[in-house]
């Protein structure tokens, strides 16, 4: 009887690609000093106004917290962490952002995106916001919209209440994991009432350290790992935002010291996103100008 040769097993599947699939700079302390600089010195018109959306446990007030701590140079907790379990929201202006990276930006936070009807942020309440209808202080309803007989309706928004840029905070696990097909339906909906206004978006994936154990040990391994460039690649697809725009980050949730490396996706993140408002800005009050 002849002697049979087993089959190899097949090799592991790679965890990081042989050149990062995006090219930025470099991981440095004067490349993180260069963006610092770069986003200071952004002198938008008028003040942008900053929408974040996100589903509940998304990580949105530990990015708002991680950006803040950045300026600070050391661990702050402004933001409110956790979900409350409130069936309702309040429509939240970041008072704390003066002083910090965002001083000449106002961030609004709203309530989190859930897939059921009835549930979490209600898709007819954007169109709202975002044009300026929607008053500080109004109590997000997920069963109802706010319509022109609520006292937080303002009937006559003037510039500064627009929305000028629309910030999406997702979970990495999330996005790899799959997303429910009704949760998908519910971002198609947004994503199609933000388009109709020509606001720019920007997409911020978060825990990417929880999903990749290379980017956990290796924050620079980032743009090289395999599991960070699908999730990319997959959240594209899903809110129908381009790569360029979709900005992996790990927020300060665990570390108590602020690390260069860490800091400088989130930096990367914040200056597009402050140069996308401030080009909105100057779009409206152009408009604005021309119509006179």
């Amino acid at each position: 009887m002849g002697s049979s040769e087993s089959t190899p097993p097949p090799p592991p599947p790679k965890k990081l690609t042989d050149y990062p699939w995006r090219t930025l700079s470099g991981w440095s302390a004067e490349f993180e000093k260069a963006l610092l600089t770069e986003i200071r010195q952004l002198e938008p018109e008028e003040k942008p106004n900053l929408l974040i959306l996100g589903p509940v446990g998304a990580g949105k007030s530990s990015y708002i917290n991680s950006i803040l701590s950045i300026g600070k140079g050391r661990k702050c907790a402004l933001a409110s962490t956790g979900d409350t379990g409130d069936a309702s929201w309040t429509l939240d202006l970041g008072s704390y952002t003066k002083g910090s990276l965002l001083q000449k930006y106002r961030l609004f936070d709203s309530m989190g995106i859930e897939p059921k009807d009835g549930h979490g942020f209600h898709t007819d309440d954007l169109i709202f916001l975002i044009k300026g209808h929607v008053k500080k202080g109004y109590r997000f309803n997920p069963v109802s919209p706010i319509d022109e007989k609520s006292p937080q309706y303002r009937k006559e928004p003037s510039f500064r209440d627009q929305m000028h840029c629309v910030i999406f905070v997702v979970s990495a696990i999330t996005i790899h994991a799959g997303i429910p097909p009704a949760y998908v339906q519910k971002i198609k909906q947004l994503q199609d009432r933000i388009r109709r206004e020509h606001v720019p978006r920007i997409l911020i994936l978060t825990k990417v350290d929880d999903l990749c154990e290379e980017v956990a040990r290796d924050i620079t391994k980032m743009f090289r790992s395999v599991k960070v460039q699908e999730t990319v690649k997959t959240a594209s697809e899903v809110f129908g935002i381009e790569q360029a725009s979709i900005h992996p980050v790990k927020n300060y949730e665990v570390d108590g010291n602020i690390e260069t490396m860490t800091n400088i996706p989130l930096l990367l993140a914040l200056r597009q996103t402050m140069q996308y408002a401030a080009d909105r800005v100057e779009y409206v009050l152009q408009e604005d100008s021309d119509d006179d």
